[in-house]
């Protein structure tokens, strides 16, 4: 038994045969032109999602990609399962080596993809982390920053962190030391503002960051009372740069609004910056800028 568009000669130990069922299995090379013969026939599969193939194709151009025992999947000599990763060795014109699998029932179609699937804050959950979800996010909006310099503006957030890939995630992470202990006082803050803990934890991380420069990260300090003040809301009179940010905050909520990742952590620093320079304002002003302020730094 072979599969039509994938012609390579092998030898039978290097391939598992069972006629009763109809079942073959092979580590196969599929090289560009292989794969590209093998999406041009198939059938009855869902859409592709190129931005998974855009993200296939980032792993293996950047030599990320490795054989994990996921296998290409046919039935009934049709394509059933590895259009996305065919797609990016077309074009990355990189051989992919995989599993290669043939079922004698196309049925099995249906029954694909219905396990969970694994996600980077699970990847960061084995590795010991905790608060893995928050963690996973604030990530993404940091690398974000870190690499652009923006958030994506616009009111939605949209593309407003970047996609770290599950091989990639830990040691990411491992760049953030304390991101931790940001992500516990978020959880704190959601409490009190309703404020998804994620953009949050990038922000007191960003402010702790700045102020650790001149004082260790775990003291309590400047970046931990503007945060606190701004989570209660307590001790705020008229002029407090908080205040007006905080009641910006408050007001998109009761408007049902969704508070982009942009709007907090440009709004956080640009009030953080404000209020550590002494500066009474009148109300809290956004601005059109897209790009990240840097955070001002106590004295």
């Amino acid at each position: 038994m072979a599969i039509p568009q994938i012609n390579q000669e092998l030898e039978p130990s290097d391939y598992i045969y069972d006629p009763s069922r109809g079942l073959y299995v092979a580590l196969r090379t599929i090289d560009p032109e292989m794969a590209e013969q093998i999406l041009s026939t198939r059938k009855k599969n869902r859409a592709i999602s190129m931005a998974t193939v855009k993200l296939y194709t980032k792993f293996m151009r950047e030599g990320h990609w490795v054989l994990n025992g996921q296998p290409i999947i046919f039935a009934d000599n049709l394509l059933i399962d590895g259009q996305h990763r065919l797609s990016a060795c077309v074009r990355t014109g990189i051989p992919l080596e995989v599993l290669v699998v043939e079922l004698g029932d196309s049925s099995a179609f249906k029954t694909l993809d219905q396990g969970k699937r694994r996600n980077g804050a699970d990847v960061l959950g084995i590795a010991g982390y905790t608060n893995t979800s928050v963690i996973y996010t604030a990530l993404g909006i940091l690398e974000k920053i870190k690499r652009t310099g923006t958030l994506g503006y616009n009111q939605l957030g949209d593309s407003a962190r970047v996609v770290i890939g599950n091989h990639e995630i830990e040691a990411i992470a491992n760049q953030y030391p304390n991101l931790d202990i940001s992500a516990t006082f978020a959880k704190t803050f959601y409490k009190s503002l309703k404020v998804k803990p994620g953009p949050i934890t990038a922000l007191h991380y960003i402010l702790k960051q700045t102020e650790s420069e001149v004082v260790s990260f775990d003291d309590d300090k400047k970046s931990d009372e503007f945060m606190q003040i701004l989570c209660t809301g307590l001790g705020l009179d008229k002029g407090n740069p908080i205040l007006y940010f905080r009641n910006s905050l408050i007001k998109q909520m009761s408007e049902q609004l969704k508070i982009s990742p942009h709007f907090i952590i440009r709004g956080g620093i640009l009030t953080w910056n404000n209020w550590i320079k002494g500066k009474k304002i009148t109300r809290f002003v956004l601005g059109s800028d897209p790009k990240i302020p840097n955070a001002v730094r106590p004295i």
